[in-house]
């Protein structure tokens, strides 16, 4: 009892040090508070240890004296304070270089005194890993706390929105949503917005509830943020619901997009080009997705590239067209790579070029565009722009059949059935065709049935052979037309 008692007592004396520190006291004597965590510190307080230390190794209202500083660091982290634990592994991180170390000590030593410009300096710096620290949320959310607490708006969003997403602090609604709301009472849109978020999507054990988040939409789009007029815009295309209102999300998305907005910027060009909600405007239509391809928007560069291919809403321009696949493609959008893949194959544009067609195939294959994996596939199997190879071939056509691709099904099939490539196993490649079948694939139907008819790798049976080739022919295969009429013949004779 008497420990706990006389514990107490240091703690207060370490609070009533800090309060001498703090820059907002009306009670600030850095005097006073160097002695008394001088006093704790011989107490063997840890926290006053490292106190004490800063005011040591910055000479402030004591004679400086780096080592014994570095001693109490050493003493206090031994005692399991995280601050002087912190400090002394960056000493160690930067080689304990003393001109690196004296201004980011220098900096916390304001933090302690409740500077906000030093304790935002000090966010950023953790925040974003920037040297001479390591990237450390945790320590970000304690040094942007004291700014929020003194009435700091930015910080009260960004706050709150840490403890909303759990980002270097527990998750916690109470306290997101304390910081959110006194930001969004300053006017912080984007404070609003996150707000809006929660409630809309169930942030944070948060149970959704669309009438509270379009409250809190509707303010920050209100007060121009341009995220929270897209938001609002989606809620208002929502169809066979009360909110339904395509003139309104109109005027949303305009806003937004007038503000560099990119995905409203898509959304606005697409409506244009279709007539979705707004009349038909092929020169709005142009305006707004160019707008969001040259702001590095990847769907808008994908749509955008389609319809100048195709011709068919926009008019046809190949330039255009493999402008902006080859933009996105360059950043990795494996659509735009398969799109690119077929103009060299087929000649559209670029001289047709199979080696280059590959190549866009594979980019765009371990990207896991499916498409891609099983034209690759075809081209091992064919020898077209790479050396033919049935092993590698099998390779591509497992992963799109993986993604439920009946074309690679079927190849692989074909594959496993004969032992091209892979180990055979008649069973396994039965299964393949017969699902690729199943979906209606020729090509599938058109195997079954020549494998039941030749009766090479499964028991002939010329009735299940013409179910699966009457079922392709009927979608036009001539091979499948051709054995048909060979069974008629054979029968015949």
């Amino acid at each position: 009892m008497i420990s706990e008692t006389a514990s107490d007592g240091v703690s207060d004396q370490c609070s009533s040090a800090r309060s001498y520190m703090s820059c907002t006291s009306a009670d600030r004597n850095m005097k006073k508070a160097c002695n008394f965590l001088d006093s704790l510190a011989v107490s063997g307080n840890p926290e006053a240890q490292y106190l004490y230390g800063l005011f040591l190794y910055t000479g402030t209202e004591a004679t400086q004296d780096k080592k014994s500083a570095m001693d109490l660091f050493s003493l206090s982290a031994s005692a399991g304070n995280q601050d002087a634990h912190l400090l002394l592994s960056e000493f160690e991180k930067n080689n304990n270089d003393e001109s690196v170390m004296n201004d980011l000590i220098m900096l916390k030593f304001k933090g302690e005194q409740n500077d906000t410009d030093a304790c935002a300096k000090l966010f950023d710096l953790y925040d974003n890993g920037k040297i001479p620290v390591k990237k450390d949320h945790k320590v970000a959310v304690r040094w942007y706390t004291v700014c929020a607490e003194e009435d700091n708006v930015s910080a009260q969003n960004t706050i709150g929105f840490m403890y909303l997403m759990g980002k270097g602090v527990s998750k916690d609604k109470e306290k997101a949503v304390f910081w959110l709301k006194k930001a969004a009472e300053s006017g912080n849109s984007e404070a609003m917005f996150h707000l809006a978020e929660m409630y809309d999507t169930g942030m944070c054990y948060t149970e959704p509830n669309l009438k509270e988040a379009i409250k809190w939409y509707q303010m920050s789009a209100d007060s121009g943020y341009a995220d929270a007029q897209y938001s609002l815009a989606g809620i208002h295309m929502m169809q066979k619901t009360k909110y339904f209102d395509t003139a309104e999300a109109v005027k949303l998305l305009e806003k937004a997009a007038e503000q560099g907005h990119h995905e409203a910027q898509h959304q606005l060009g697409i409506m244009c080009a279709y007539g979705q909600g707004t009349k038909r405007n092929v020169d709005n239509a142009i305006k707004w997705l160019e707008a969001a391809c040259e702001g590095g928007f990847q769907q808008a560069m994908v749509d955008y590239a389609n319809m100048r291919f195709e011709g068919e809403v926009l008019e046809k321009d190949y330039v255009l067209a493999a402008k902006w696949f080859q933009k996105a493609a360059d950043l990795c959008n494996g659509y735009a790579q398969y799109a690119l893949a077929c103009m060299y194959g087929n000649g559209y544009y670029f001289p047709q070029d199979e080696k280059m067609a590959a190549k866009w195939f594979k980019e765009a294959a371990e990207m896991g565009e499916v498409n891609s994996q099983y034209c690759l596939g075809c081209f091992y199997y064919e020898g077209r722009g790479v050396t033919k190879d049935n092993s590698e071939a099998a390779v591509w056509f497992e992963q799109a059949a993986e993604q439920g691709h009946p074309g690679a099904k079927s190849f692989l099939g074909m594959l496993t059935v004969a032992g091209k490539g892979v180990d055979q196993d008649i069973s396994t490649g039965l299964q393949y065709l017969n699902e690729a079948a199943d979906t209606g694939y020729y090509e599938a139907q058109y195997y079954l049935g020549k494998l039941y008819m030749d009766g090479q790798f499964t028991e002939r049976n010329i009735p299940r052979a013409k179910k699966y080739l009457s079922l392709a022919a009927k979608q036009g295969d001539t091979d499948a037309i051709a054995l048909l009429n060979k069974i008629k013949i054979e029968k015949m004779h």
